[in-house]
């Protein structure tokens, strides 16, 4: 089974963090939209910052574990 036909963490993270741009970019040009996007950014911020404390992350961004 090759990658491009499992998703794996590093590929989801970044992708993660897209969705989050791309959220913020249309309640930033749309602002009627922002009172339906900002509750989703806010589950996503508390998210992000969740997951940014965890070993996996720092393992799938291939960054040095130190002990």
């Amino acid at each position: 089974m090759s990658e491009e036909s499992r998703p794996i963490l590093s590929d989801a993270i970044p992708a993660f963090e897209m969705f989050m741009m791309k959220w913020e970019k249309l309640a930033v040009e749309h602002a009627k939209l922002r009172p339906i996007v900002q509750p989703g950014l806010d589950w996503a911020y508390k998210y992000y910052s969740q997951m940014d404390e965890t070993k996996a992350y720092v393992v799938a961004m291939c960054k040095q574990i130190i002990s």
